[in-house]
């Protein structure tokens, strides 16, 4: 599997080396799956409109969100697409204290786990698929985006 990188919504390129630091989280859990999915994914950098949009005819949820996953049937040949909502993705970073080129990351790594079959419906699945995303992170010096924030 390998994943092109569209930039819809030009506020993302504020975010300095976003592009690389995706293609280098996502490429690092690949190599931890057995058997990734064949074939290229997209990873749509857009804005809340788009998302919210694709949201609303998708999951009929009319409202931005910050990363929706759409996996191809395997019939199709390839494993699908990623969709990130910049500002949803900017607010979130903001209020947690985190990079936003590092929540981002974490958020097309998680999408791209969806592709390949992946989900957290489950306890034992969301264990599964949280401890495969943390590790990947930590490779890159990001925190665990699972960990309890302490208050003061």
């Amino acid at each position: 599997m390998s994943v092109e990188i569209v930039i819809e919504d030009a506020a993302w390129q504020a975010a300095g080396g976003l592009e690389t630091l995706i293609m280098q989280v996502v490429e690092a859990g690949l190599k931890q799956l057995p058997a990734p999915r064949e074939g290229e994914a997209v990873i749509l950098l857009t804005g809340d409109d788009t998302v919210q949009a694709l949201n609303a005819r998708f999951r009929g949820k009319d409202q931005a969100t910050n990363v929706l996953s759409f996996p191809a049937p395997e019939r199709e040949g390839y494993p699908g697409d990623v969709a990130l909502a910049y500002g949803v993705c900017a607010r979130e970073a903001e209020a947690a204290g985190k990079a936003l080129t590092h929540h981002a990351a974490h958020l097309a790594l998680h999408g791209v786990l969806h592709l390949n079959g992946f989900d957290h419906q489950e306890d034992a699945a969301a264990r599964e698929m949280e401890s495969l995303e943390t590790a990947v992170l930590a490779r890159f010096g990001i925190a665990d985006p699972y960990a309890a924030i302490e208050g003061p």
